[in-house]
């Protein structure tokens, strides 16, 4: 029993091997018999004669290209607009009350008041010594004119006058930061400092996300970056199921050194506020448009040379074409590579060769 099994095994093997890997070799076999039986059916009077019903027989859908939209599908998360930490730019105790994340802020609004201390001491102090530094000024000028005072006393009464106004300025400026205000509208991300709490220089007040719009952030391979372009019509889908759409506003002219992508940046609509930042988002780019057929996935094929395509009938005989996928959807494929008008076989097609006739039925029963 084990033998028998074994030479089953080796003609299956051989089989297989024939059928699938080498079938060219196959066919040629065939033929060569189907020639020997043809001289010898000569020899026979009673020879039978081949017809057209010997051919294989395969189904064929006669295919039309369609104008097709194409785009580029990337994996990318959202991005706010605009975000930015407002910081202290001078020192000082908190003496406003804090306000609560997630409130909305306009242009200009107060986020933090800062104690003024000595300033207001000082600031008066810095005006007595600019009108002191004035009149000093003044004197030591016509001294001059009458020939009583040196160029050298000239100069540096100068001096003294621009210190004054330079201590006046700086004086004016810190209590005009004070009042720490906001540079934009948009959300608080966080609780600003808290009433009592002191601030330094540089000491975060509060942060401020503007979601009216959002940015799609995308990475797009080396081999497909050139197909896109700034101005390009965009959309986007997030995990959640949120949809907008806008326009590619920035493609990277560094690639990644590791991934060797290049990030392109798209700016959607988000006047709802709906969309967050960093959510992942699907990313569509419209590419040009192009021509291309509607098939159905099992009609690819592989040649012998592994060549992805479709097997065609041309006057009767089966002739390969190679293709390129364009876009895969629920319907089926979007093929480039065709001719606008094909008779693509749906059936059979593994079975039949180049070159070799065939008898064909139509779909839905042309």
């Amino acid at each position: 029993m084990r033998v028998v099994s074994l030479l089953l095994a080796i003609i299956v093997c051989f089989s297989l091997y024939f059928l699938i890997i080498d079938r060219q070799t196959l066919v040629l076999y065939l033929k060569t018999i189907m020639t020997d039986q043809e001289e010898l059916q000569d020899d026979d009077p009673k020879k039978v004669e081949v017809t057209e019903s010997s051919f294989p027989h395969v189904i064929i859908n006669k295919s039309e290209a369609i104008e097709a939209t194409n785009m580029l599908v990337l994996r990318g998360q959202t991005e706010a607009i605009r975000k930015v930490e407002v910081r202290s730019e001078v020192s000082g105790a908190v003496i406003s009350d804090p306000r609560p994340k997630g409130s909305r802020i306009r242009t200009g609004e107060t986020l933090c008041e800062l104690a003024a201390g000595t300033r207001f001491v000082t600031l008066s102090e810095a005006k007595v010594r600019l009108l002191e530094a004035e009149k000093k000024a003044k004197v030591v000028q016509s001294l001059g004119e009458k020939g009583y005072s040196t160029e050298t006393s000239n100069l540096t009464q100068k001096t003294l006058l621009e210190a004054a106004r330079a201590a006046l300025a700086k004086a004016e400026y810190e209590i005009s930061k004070l009042v720490i205000q906001a540079p934009f509208a948009g959300l608080l991300e966080n609780n600003t400092a808290e009433l009592g709490s002191y601030l330094n220089r540089g000491s975060l007040c509060g942060t401020i996300i503007d979601l009216s719009k959002i940015r799609l952030i995308g990475y797009v391979p080396e081999v497909k970056i050139r197909q896109i372009s700034v101005g390009a019509y965009a959309s986007g889908k997030t995990v959640s199921g949120m949809e907008t759409n806008g326009v590619v506003s920035f493609i990277s002219k560094q690639a990644d050194p590791i991934t060797k992508t290049f990030q392109v940046e798209i700016t959607a609509e988000n006047s709802d506020l709906k969309i967050r930042d960093g959510e992942t988002v699907e990313i569509a780019i419209d590419l040009e448009s192009d021509t291309a057929h509607l098939l159905p996935q099992s009609v690819l094929t592989l040649n012998d040379d592994g060549t992805l395509g479709i097997r065609a009938v041309l006057n009767g005989v089966v002739k390969f074409y190679k293709v390129n996928i364009l876009r895969d959807q629920v319907n089926g494929l979007l093929l480039t590579g065709l001719p606008n008008k094909i008779d693509v076989i749906t059936v059979g097609q593994e079975f039949v060769l180049d070159g070799q006739k065939v008898n064909v039925t139509y779909e839905n029963n042309e």
